[in-house]
């Protein structure tokens, strides 16, 4: 069973953008392509991102043609924005435009005519079925009332026998898809191609989450700038990705290192300032003068 929690992430939408997005006539097709939009920007906490039409429809599942039609459709509704023209190397920008004042969409209802009450005008028929013979019931023969279709002939949908092949296949596919958002957070990117074949393997392990692995990434990412961590120290994709070493970062700075670096700091300021004061004077200035600085001073006896 499911068991999706905010904490492994989420998406934050301000409640006036979803009151307004409901009044207005998207198809579904549409509303697939500016949630995924959402996703990848507000869900990142940023603006726009690059969305290429093959990564778009391989995260929606629908169809190049679709993905073309509609995000023109967008695009000229100004629901979307292009913030950057696509080149040679990197697809278009897009962002969602939260001002739907602008949209060139009219709203579900605003341009119906005025339609004709069939249920309260004079003389109108009462369509609703009256009892069991009314309904057709009378048609079935005493023996039973069997409404289960027979076969495909008679209405019923055959469920193909490998349905479940093909839902497990197409999980598989949308997680792998999303190695690109793993790969553009992740602070050091090199040997794309062994990373990528290190997350389709993980792809096809039981329980692998790619939301909670991109986040954890995330917790890794925000670490390395926290402590400064130089690009060297820093992992190849692929050997993080193999490691599972994003388990380690359900929160950033895991280890507390920031707050030990910050404490060691502060003890030597309290150190230089008790030798200025006292006796010492000449021993801190002389830290100072050969360019040792603060970080290298002496811890306090004890």
């Amino acid at each position: 069973m499911a068991k999706p929690q905010k904490e492994n992430g989420f998406t934050p939408i301000a409640n006036e953008i979803l009151d307004q997005i409901v009044l207005y006539p998207f198809n579904a097709s549409q509303l697939k392509i500016i949630i995924k939009i959402w996703r990848m920007t507000y869900g990142y906490s940023r603006k726009d991102h690059e969305l290429a039409v093959s990564w778009l429809q391989k995260a929606t599942g629908l169809s190049d043609r679709t993905i073309k039609k509609e995000i023109a459709s967008l695009i000229k509704a100004k629901v979307l924005v292009v913030t950057q023209n696509e080149t040679s190397t990197t697809a278009r920008k897009l962002a969602f435009n939260k001002d739907y004042d602008s949209w060139n969409f009219t709203k579900s209802g605003d341009s119906m005519v005025q339609q004709i009450d069939l249920f309260s005008m004079d003389g109108g028929k009462d369509c609703s079925p009256q009892n069991d013979h009314d309904r057709g019931e009378g048609l079935f023969t005493p023996e039973g009332k069997d409404r289960s279709p027979q076969n495909g002939l008679e209405g019923g949908s055959i469920v193909p026998p490998n349905k479940e092949s093909i839902s497990l296949k197409k999980s598989i596919k949308e997680k792998e898809s999303m190695f690109e958002q793993f790969y553009e957070i992740y602070p050091r990117r090199v040997s794309r191609k062994t990373a990528e074949s290190a997350w389709k393997k993980l792809c096809k392990e039981k329980g692998f989450d790619p939301d909670k692995a991109i986040f954890k990434t995330m917790n890794f990412a925000e670490t390395c700038k926290l402590l400064k961590t130089e690009t060297k120290f820093i992992p190849y994709p692929a050997t993080f990705l193999n490691q599972k070493r994003y388990e380690d970062y359900e929160v950033i700075d895991p280890e507390g290192l920031a707050a030990k670096k910050q404490s060691k700091v502060s003890s030597n300021l309290e150190f230089l300032q008790q030798q200025l004061r006292g006796g010492g004077n000449e021993q801190a200035r002389s830290y100072i003068d050969s360019g040792q600085g603060i970080s290298s001073l002496p811890k306090p006896s004890t």
